[in-house]
């Protein structure tokens, strides 16, 4: 039977898991649970970066825990051996628990492999292997070379989940896109045109936390002329400073008027119009000027200009047009459904979710359910 819904558990569908309790585990796993929860804490943060966790054992103790949540900021690894410092607490002989292989090049900031090696850490164990070409077991062999004992794979294929969105934009050039989805039991959506509350305001909050892991939001221009949405990150959680959310409208013919809540100003938010042809400015609002495509601009132009943005986690939400094409284009990664126990009518979306039976997880709400499908592999 599903589990009811909670804040705890909505934020775990929302970030890919459930994650593994360091409590039910041991050894080297129990410490890497607690490297996955640090990461956790980076997701709609560290983007275009992944957002890795770290923690430093000494003599079964921890002593340093770090999260990487900022793009040119410190990696994770590197702020755990300041907090561990800062704490008094010594590092040399230490063991270190990335859910990432360490990096060995110098991007923003230099290689944690160099930090790792002078801060005389003896052990290095990581999740998943870094798919960056410019990683890609490097991180590995120059630690070894350096006399540190490394060992791969631990929770692995929790890390490999962990840091997917990050691995498809560096083979792919696109961002993991997360489509989100309230049906009735009908499969309807409500009448067209009418804004159809299909579950319950607390349930509704309690999405928010697909918006808090991701780094921006998508909808149609029948969408906004619907609902008139302000499509803010309103999880209740406090963010850092530097997160901006970007809230994106598909409008090719620039036919949304300047006075939709959306193209309003909003503290840690930013807006983009995507458009096919010129259009009037909306001061404050980004314009990307894109391609034609099937019934549109082209999709896979937005996602590849989006990345090229900096978001690599993409939330989209309304309205059925636009999640049609995305599943007919293959540009979905995860089905979010909000699934009601009594039907909503009107219009309905046809889902083809043969893909989407890898991992499938659900929790109950009252009235209906949270299904959650990832792609297969």
């Amino acid at each position: 039977m599903a589990p009811d819904l909670t804040a705890d558990l909505a934020w775990e569908l929302a970030t890919g898991g459930p994650w593994p309790r360091a409590e039910d585990l041991s050894g080297d796993e129990r410490v890497m649970a607690e490297a996955i929860a640090e990461g956790v804490k980076g997701i709609g943060l560290s983007s275009p970066n992944p957002s890795v966790g770290c923690v430093l054992t000494l003599d079964g103790r921890v002593v340093g825990r770090g999260t990487h949540k900022r793009a040119g900021g410190p990696h994770a690894e590197v702020l755990a051996i300041e907090d561990a410092e800062r704490n008094g607490e010594t590092v040399k002989g230490a063991a270190a628990y990335v859910t990432l292989e360490p990096c060995c090049h110098f991007g923003k900031t230099p290689p944690c492999t160099d930090a790792l090696l002078r801060a005389g850490i003896k052990k290095v164990v990581f999740g998943v292997r870094d798919r960056n070409p410019r990683v890609a077991g490097g991180g590995m062999a120059i630690l070894g070379a350096g006399g540190v004992e490394v060992v791969e794979g631990v929770l692995g294929d929790f890390c490999a989940r962990l840091h997917a969105p990050f691995f498809k934009l560096v083979a792919t050039g696109l961002p993991w896109v997360a489509l989100k989805l309230a049906l009735g039991s009908d499969g309807g959506i409500g009448p067209k045109g009418t804004r159809t509350n299909i579950t319950a305001p607390e349930t509704q909050r309690l999405a928010h936390a697909l918006r808090r892991a991701s780094d921006g939001i998508l909808v149609g221009r029948n969408t906004v002329e619907t609902d008139d949405p302000q499509l803010t990150d309103r999880w209740p959680a406090p963010t850092e400073p530097h997160r901006v959310f970007k809230r994106m409208v598909l409008d090719s013919g620039g036919r949304l008027n300047p006075n939709r809540r959306v193209w309003q100003s909003a503290k840690g938010h930013s807006a983009l119009r995507a458009l096919t042809e010129d259009a009037p400015k909306i001061e404050g609002v980004e314009d990307l000027r894109l391609p034609l495509g099937p019934g549109g601009c082209s999709l896979r132009h937005l996602l590849h200009e989006l990345a090229l943005k900096g978001v690599c986690r993409l939330l989209v939400e309304g309205g059925p047009t636009l999640a049609a094409q995305l599943l007919k284009e293959d540009l979905v990664d995860v089905l979010h459904i909000f699934r009601s126990d009594s039907p909503a009518g009107g219009q309905t979306v046809a889902l083809d979710t043969g893909k989407f039976g890898r991992r499938s997880t659900c929790a109950r709400f009252d009235g209906g359910c949270w299904e959650r499908l990832e792609r297969g592999t």
